[in-house]
């Protein structure tokens, strides 16, 4: 028999040493990273939400702030008494009390949050000079420059000239469709129409007849509060 060359038998280790150590051997282009594969990191920074008070904004001409500051304080609505104090409102009721945050929602609803339970109450309301009108459920709105807004039925409308807008918000964001309100008659008789509600404009504000009649009534204190609540002196 012909003795092996020395290649063969080099040839032959090689082989032999590249299956019994896989490791060492080189990648194959399967194995090599991808310069196509995604880094993981933000390429583009995400477009910020647009404040509903923004010059953008459904509601840029109304001074959130000055609603805001114009709330604060204590309280009596209706069978309850109020303490507002920043972000915050302390809610007292039935000899129950319970603190919420508090927010101006829009230009015609206060938010009343519980972060614990994750639910939020609103409240239509209406500024009328002195007075403060706010209500569970009845219609409120207010006129800035030449926008009349309107708060009914859990939707906000806005009306601008001939142009009604019905806006929606889910998670800060605010979505717009035509809408169904205007004015109807003149002088006296005019008001502020949409579905089954009518506003009066008084003094900058839009009331409906019930919120009209429903007032909070300012007080020093909360205790102050909570004592004309319960017709003690």
């Amino acid at each position: 028999m012909r003795p092996s060359s020395p290649f063969t038998l080099t040839h032959a280790c090689a082989l032999a040493l590249a299956l019994t150590l896989p490791g060492l051997g080189c990648k194959s282009g399967e194995d090599a990273p991808s310069a196509d594969k995604p880094s993981g990191e933000r390429t583009e920074e995400p477009e910020p939400e647009t404040p509903k008070d923004a010059p953008t904004g459904p509601f840029a001409a109304f001074d959130f702030d000055a609603a805001k500051q114009r709330w604060q304080g204590a309280w009596v609505v209706r069978d309850e008494a109020w303490l507002i104090e920043g972000d915050s409102i302390t809610v007292v009721k039935g000899g129950e009390e319970k603190k919420l945050g508090f927010s101006i929602y829009s230009p015609c609803q206060i938010a009343m949050t519980n972060e614990a339970a994750g639910e939020t109450s609103y409240r239509p309301f209406a500024i009328k000079g002195d007075a403060v009108h706010v209500s569970r459920g009845s219609a409120a709105g207010v006129v800035v420059g030449e926008q009349s807004i309107v708060c009914a039925s859990g939707r906000v409308y806005t009306l601008e000239g001939d142009t009604c807008t019905e806006w929606s918000e889910m998670f800060d964001d605010w979505k717009d469709e035509p809408g169904e309100c205007g004015y109807e008659g003149e002088g006296e008789e005019r008001r502020f129409v949409v579905g089954s509600s009518k506003l009066r404009a008084v003094d900058g504000a839009l009331l409906s007849e019930n919120l009209e009649k429903s007032v909070a009534a300012s007080h020093p204190s909360l205790d102050a509060a909570k004592a004309a609540l319960a017709g003690t002196p």
